[in-house]
């Protein structure tokens, strides 16, 4: 009994000592109710953090597909987007022209336009026509004792032309029309005489000029009738490479 006196003593001392040394109001921490109206409020308040929160990612996941659908897109583009290789030139050539001097006129035409002009030239066999001639002979005396017989059956005009290869022939004329050649060589082969022709051809320069322009401007036409009318055209050409 004195032992449980003593223990009994002893409790009510910590007691005592534990009051003292902090006040009773923390003793016992008062459940504080919060009224219904506040507690909705704060739970809405909540809600709108966890919606505007899964917005910020979903608004983020959509750029990031958004961007990674444009890169393929423009890595599709820039695939399509080659440099632009095109000539830009328009080129032709005009001529022929016989003589440089025409030539030179008529470049200053299409460089006064801007375009730029070459004179070119080639060695080119220029048709003459048909010739009528008797060959055969071994000498200049053979031709003109030939040519003396022919006029006295009234074929007076000849010419006696030495070749190197076929010396001492005798030219009865050179015809622009074969079908004309052809006739005049069957007067003479009727007459006795063993009438020939061949087509005649002389070696001379022609020239040429080669032109050529942007294709973005007006297409140059500059040639007039006269130009036309002495064989000179303006004919579309591949262009040289640059």
């Amino acid at each position: 009994m004195k032992v449980f006196l003593g223990l009994l003593l002893i409790v009510n001392v910590a007691f005592a000592a534990f009051q003292w040394l902090l006040p009773y109001e923390q003793l016992f921490v008062e459940t504080k109710k919060i009224p219904a109206a506040v507690e909705l409020e704060l739970l809405s308040e909540a809600k709108v953090e966890i919606v505007s929160e899964e917005k910020v990612v979903a608004e983020a996941t959509a750029k990031e597909a958004e961007a990674k659908a444009e890169k393929p897109a423009q890595i599709r583009y820039e695939a399509l987007v080659v440099e632009d290789s095109s000539d830009k030139r328009v080129c032709y050539t005009i001529g022929p022209f016989k003589d440089r001097e025409r030539a030179v006129e008529i470049s200053g035409r299409y460089s006064g336009k801007r375009a730029d002009t070459e004179l070119k030239s080639s060695l080119e066999k220029d048709y003459q026509g048909v010739m009528v001639y008797i060959a055969g002979h071994k000498t200049r005396e053979d031709a003109i004792k030939t040519a003396n017989g022919l006029a006295r059956k009234g074929i007076r005009d000849h010419i006696i032309v030495n070749n190197p290869d076929n010396p001492y022939i005798l030219s009865l004329g050179v015809f622009g029309l074969k079908k004309n050649a052809d006739r005049h060589a069957t007067r003479v082969k009727k007459l006795g005489f063993n009438a020939e022709t061949e087509a005649r051809y002389r070696e001379r320069t022609i020239f040429w000029l080669y032109a050529e322009q942007s294709s973005e401007t007006e297409y140059l036409l500059l040639l007039d009738d006269a130009d036309y009318d002495t064989g000179i055209n303006q004919i579309p050409t591949e262009c040289l490479p640059t």
